[in-house]
């Protein structure tokens, strides 16, 4: 069951909204920012491309940032550093 014109217009009338939440949700921040906001959303990267003005690469690309920074293991603190304060 193919959806009905009438359904086709509802659908992209949500998908314009969408679109024009997003840029308001957007438009003070950094594009990395931008982009780290919008990928917790189903947005596909060229949605995503679209509201911040770039491209679905640079999108993908980001996202891929994203990932890698989220599974690196926290930073070690280097022996004889002295992180603790003095005691006294």
């Amino acid at each position: 069951m193919s959806p009905t014109n009438s359904e086709n217009d509802l659908l992209a009338a949500v998908e314009q909204l969408t679109t024009l939440i997003a840029i308001a949700m957007t438009k003070d921040l950094k594009q990395v920012d931008a982009i780290k906001l919008l990928c917790r959303s189903s947005l596909s990267n060229p949605q995503i491309a679209a509201i911040v003005g770039t491209t679905p690469d640079t999108v993908r690309v980001t996202r891929h940032q994203f990932k890698r920074e989220s599974v690196k293991p926290p930073a070690r603190a280097k022996k004889g550093s002295d992180d603790a304060a003095p005691a006294e």
